[in-house]
């Protein structure tokens, strides 16, 4: 096992090998973003239920060190970057900047254990350069320090229509551009079908995370993507607003480190979890 995998089993299951992540770096680009108000409240309660990983941004990974002093605490990923959506605190919109907000030296200096950035695709020419430019030096960063690099290829930008940003023709072209760039990780979305993402996941050679997105519409959705993308041999899941904007958020997340490391069935988990309406 070499130094960068080394790095990355801190945030896998032993026993299973796969990860169930919850991130609370949200506020770096959404503001004071509703369910996570209080951030170092959410990490001790997500803590407390046993997540393998966590997202967060440098400030709050800086007053957060504390909480993570166990032996069995969960891995620590930085986001390294803000591409920022609106001049607006709290607003939203074509990305107007991408900028790094913090380096591998910081990752290290914190004990992270992997350093996570965003690729925007779609944006203006200028602007989707700029995206390109923060991903590759950063991860020619975090190969001199032999830090893994978590590459997030999103369609956000104008120039890919709303109808087309669940492609899954732009997707695998998004992800394998990410990993070209020199991705040791990449989180990306469940296409929907889960043959074709096995033959994605199978092709990219490097280990597969599944973002959740914007919140879904019932727990049944969460859970099913969680399932379908580990069967289809993803790592595991980073789902952040489909789990600590939800009331119900310990016994999600119970359900859904039972379906990512036990391979349980959704609707045995829904009724072992009272998650049914």
């Amino acid at each position: 096992m070499n130094v960068k995998e080394l790095r990355m089993s801190r945030i896998l299951n032993p026993k299973s090998g796969r990860s169930v992540i919850i991130p609370v770096d949200h506020g770096i680009v959404m503001g004071n973003v509703e369910g996570l108000e209080d951030p170092i409240m959410v990490l001790k309660q997500l803590i407390n239920i046993g997540i393998d990983g966590t997202l967060l941004s440098p400030g709050i990974g800086k007053i957060s060190l504390d909480l993570f002093a166990s032996k069995d605490a969960p891995g620590r990923i930085l986001t390294a970057d803000i591409p920022l959506l609106s001049t607006v605190p709290g607003g939203s919109g074509e990305v107007v900047g991408h900028e790094i907000i913090a380096d591998v030296e910081f990752a290290l200096r914190y004990n992270f254990d992997i350093v996570k950035v965003l690729l925007p695709w779609g944006e203006r020419e200028h602007v989707q350069m700029e995206s390109v430019k923060v991903v590759s030096e950063l991860a020619n960063e975090c190969d001199r320090w032999n830090v893994p690099i978590m590459v997030e290829p999103v369609l956000w930008g104008e120039a890919i229509p709303k109808e087309k940003r669940n492609d899954p023709k732009i997707i695998e072209h998004a992800s394998r551009m990410a990993l070209e760039i020199g991705a040791d990780i990449l989180k990306i979305p469940y296409t929907g079908d889960k043959a074709e993402f096995k033959d994605l996941v199978s092709d990219l050679k490097v280990p597969v995370f599944i973002l959740g997105g914007p919140k879904m519409d019932n727990v049944e959705g969460v859970l099913k993507v969680a399932k379908e993308s580990v069967e289809a041999g993803a790592k595991g899941i980073v789902f952040g607003r489909n789990v600590w904007q939800n009331p119900k958020m310990k016994d999600l997340v119970g359900a859904l480190k039972a379906i990512v490391h036990d391979n349980a069935e959704i609707s045995n988990t829904m009724n072992d979890f009272h998650l049914l309406r």
